[in-house]
């Protein structure tokens, strides 16, 4: 198994325990589903502000080790 796969399964963990602990009810809006994955950056994003972190920084850091991972697999 690669680094990325295993690495994807842990993410899509981490979305489906997000999605159960938010709850089905929240998840159909004007029977439109909320885009989770955003949903749960969003809520990732206001937790490193409340540990004091710039989730602007967060946000640039990621990027550049997503680009720096998919860029080996070119």
């Amino acid at each position: 198994m690669t680094v990325e796969v295993s690495r994807t399964k842990l993410a899509q963990t981490a979305l489906d325990a997000y999605i159960s602990a938010e709850g089905a009810e929240r998840r159909l809006a004007d029977s439109v589903f909320s885009c989770e994955i955003v949903d749960l950056i969003t809520d990732l994003l206001l937790l490193a502000h409340q540990r004091g972190c710039d989730p602007a920084s967060v946000v640039r850091k990621a990027e550049r080790h997503v680009l720096a991972e998919t860029a080996q697999q070119a």
